[in-house]
């Protein structure tokens, strides 16, 4: 295959300080201690805005995310059909899981660390250090094979009092008063 620089300047490349986040890519977006900056790079996974796009197009077998996480932020316990990668790339990240008892549990990560959480584990993490934290992030598989999150029952309970509710579509959408 021959591909010229300007051809992977525009197709395969994504510059830094060029990709914009996306504020209210989940459910959660508005529950206190879930505000994250969301940079899609490859594919769009499993956003549940319809309006992201990634800044690197095409139809990739694998997802990758930058996640900025102010201070004491996070996102709360939610499930995949594929394996989620994080990686914290400038500090300390806490990542939280629970089992099917609904047994919590929690694991500190230093800089440059990785987990692998399992299909279907319930999944959430945090911020602990004194300045945002970046994170680099990998879903398998392609945009139909990821599926749609699963979230806690809590989570979606508590985003519906947010104004942020699913609508027919399955992607997110400002609830209508009644």
């Amino acid at each position: 295959m021959d591909i010229t620089p300007k051809e992977m300047e525009e197709t395969r490349i994504a510059r830094w300080g060029k990709v914009e986040p996306y504020g209210e890519t989940f459910i959660e977006s508005r529950l206190p201690g879930m505000k994250k900056n969301i940079y899609k790079i490859i594919n769009r996974g499993v956003l549940e805005n319809k309006g992201v796009v990634p800044a690197i197009p095409g139809d990739h077998r694998f997802s990758v995310t930058f996640i900025e996480v102010p201070v004491g932020q996070g996102a709360s316990l939610h499930a995949h059909k594929t394996e989620e990668v994080f990686c914290p790339l400038n500090g300390r990240m806490e990542v939280l899981w629970s089992d099917d008892k609904g047994q919590q549990y929690s694991v500190m990560l230093n800089q440059w660390d990785v987990i692998s959480c399992p299909i279907g584990v319930m999944r959430g993490f945090r911020n602990p250090n004194d300045h945002a934290l970046v994170v680099y992030s990998v879903v398998g598989g392609n945009d139909e094979e990821v599926g749609r999150i699963a979230w806690h029952p809590d989570v979606i309970k508590a985003a519906e009092s947010t104004g942020l509710v699913y609508g027919e579509d399955g992607y997110i959408k400002e609830s209508t008063p009644t």
